[in-house]
């Protein structure tokens, strides 16, 4: 597990983005050389600044032509939806229909559109044993410690063996479809992009092991093969 702090959010993402490259860049790294490169991005608004970072600073560093876009996870809602997972990095660089791959939250069976997007991943991916092996999943961690969709009090998501599922927001009542934990655990490269104070809490106890079961993302974060934190939260303790 490693940890990145930045002095700002913009920083923090250029860390995250200058490390991301590297990976690909080496024979041994994700896709391996010159291979496809398979990537789950997540919705909420933090990961806009990454994506302005991106286009404006390394979308000419960037091999668009291996990459493969997922969702890590999605609203039930219209895509038209304020509230739906918007990759706006996606309608400012070069990647083509068969690259991207969303979940359609709009779907009005999401029980289906659960069982269409887990097939069609599982058919895309390398497998190990029954769990598909993402190159990167990027995610974010909320004030209550849920990531993906999985909030506090759905354990049972992280320990499934389907890709992904439905969850509830357990304040709104909001239906969405989920990557689970087995698949954000067994990425090559779990990353989290995390910014804010109203966080801090939070990022300090990840690695706490009394939290292990009661934060989602802290379960992730210490169960990981290869995590990664990218964070402008001055980190005091170790994490």
């Amino acid at each position: 597990m490693n940890i990145h702090v930045a002095d700002n959010a913009r920083e923090a993402a250029r860390m995250l983005l200058r490390n991301m490259l590297a990976v690909i860049r080496q024979p041994s790294g994700a896709g391996g050389e010159g291979g496809t490169v398979n990537v789950a991005f997540s919705g909420g608004s933090t990961p806009a600044i990454l994506f302005d970072v991106w286009v404006e600073e390394f979308a000419e560093l960037t091999p668009w032509n291996r990459f493969r876009v997922y969702w890590v996870d999605e609203r039930c809602v219209s895509s038209e939806n304020k509230d739906s997972n918007k990759i706006h990095l996606l309608d400012k660089i070069p990647l083509t229909s068969e690259q991207i791959f969303r979940i359609r939250g709009e779907q009005e069976d999401a029980e289906r559109e659960v069982l269409r997007y887990s097939s069609m991943v599982l058919s895309q991916l390398p497998l190990d044993g029954r769990i598909p092996v993402f190159d990167f999943v990027l995610l974010g961690i909320g004030t209550d410690g849920h990531t993906s969709s999985v909030f506090p009090g759905q354990e049972k998501l992280l320990h499934t063996l389907a890709p992904y599922a439905l969850s509830t927001h357990p304040v709104t009542g909001q239906r969405r479809i989920a990557m689970t934990g087995e698949v954000m655990v067994r990425a090559r490269h779990t990353w989290f992009y995390v910014t804010g104070q109203d966080k801090a809490d939070v990022i300090q106890s990840l690695s706490c092991p009394e939290v292990r079961n009661r934060y989602p993302a802290a379960y992730v974060w210490q169960s990981a093969l290869h995590a990664e934190l990218f964070t402008d939260i001055q980190v005091i303790s170790p994490v």
